[in-house]
Order: structure tokens, then sequence, then C-alpha cells
């Protein structure tokens, strides 16, 4: 008898980008390094981190990467989650936040292949 396959699950990435206002960056920063602590402790969290733009408008980018969608979800439903909900406050723009499904995930084989591809079509061999 064969069994059918589990679906696999996509994992899902969240992405925070916020321009803070100079007054407030430092306090942005705090907030959201309190919750990336807190997140990084979770098991069904597979990453989570804080980055500083060091051009332009000095943006501010909070990432996390769930497990599933389910994670996710409970993860913003959580008390947690007003935290981050607090950092956005104190943007001096609109932020910009979004949610992807990653199914599949390659690494350095894909440029690998690609490249042999490549080099076998120019080269013909």
């Amino acid at each position: 008898m064969v069994r059918p396959r589990k679906r696999q699950l996509a994992m899902i990435i969240a992405v925070l980008e916020l321009v803070p206002e100079i007054k407030k960056r430092q306090a942005m920063l705090e907030v959201l390094r309190f919750v990336e602590e807190r997140v990084n402790t979770k098991p069904e969290c597979l990453d989570c981190g804080v980055f500083e733009e060091a051009t332009g408008p000095q943006r501010v980018v909070y990432v996390e990467e769930w497990q599933s969608a389910k994670d996710l979800h409970a993860h913003i439903q959580s008390g947690l989650y007003s935290k981050i909900l607090h950092a956005m406050e104190l943007a001096c723009e609109e932020p910009r936040i979004s949610f992807h499904e990653v199914s599949q995930t390659r690494s350095m084989e894909l440029i690998t292949q690609l490249r042999s591809q490549q080099h076998q079509a120019v080269t013909g061999t």
C-alpha cells in the first residue's frame, strides 16, 4: 500500500521595512531587537533579524522566517507582536510589510547548474 505524501508546508518570510523618525530611531531599534531576541527562541521561528540601511533614508528592515503560516498567524496574534506594531508607529513614512510563502529554497547548486548550461550553450559542449 502506497501512503500519500504529506503536503510540504511553505515557509513564510515576513519583511517589515521602516523609516524611523530621526529622534525615534534608537527606540525603534530597541523594540525590534527586544522582539528579535524572544522570537529567535521559539522553535517555530527559523530565523529573525534586524538590519539597518547604511545609506539613503536609513531604513530599518525587520525579517522573520516561520516554519508555516500557522506559526506566523499565532505570532501575529500574540502579545509580543504588539511591540512590532509599536515600532511601526515610530516610522515617519508608511511602513512596508510583506509576507512571502516559500515552497522551495535553492542554493549554490542552482548557480552552478545555470552557469554550466550557459557555458554549454555558448561553447556547444
